[in-house]
């Protein structure tokens, strides 16, 4: 099944209330940022398909939230 979450333009995340970015790490040749909106729950399972199909499946890669306070 696949999961529910929205790419966002870099330029246009001061709008969001609430993002997450997946940040492929440096070491590898894909190194780049994307940013995504999705509910909390879905997160590692959204990062991951993120991943697979923006990234075809790098490796080396976090998740790093942006919560607005």
């Amino acid at each position: 099944m696949a999961e529910q979450y929205k790419i966002v333009n870099e330029a246009d995340i001061e709008h969001k209330n609430e993002y997450y970015e997946v940040r492929i790490n440096a070491n590898t040749p894909h190194k780049r940022s994307i940013f995504f909106t999705t509910n909390a729950e879905n997160l590692e399972a959204c990062a991951a398909e993120i991943v697979a199909e923006y990234v075809h499946g790098a490796k080396d890669w976090h998740v790093v939230p942006h919560l607005k306070h």
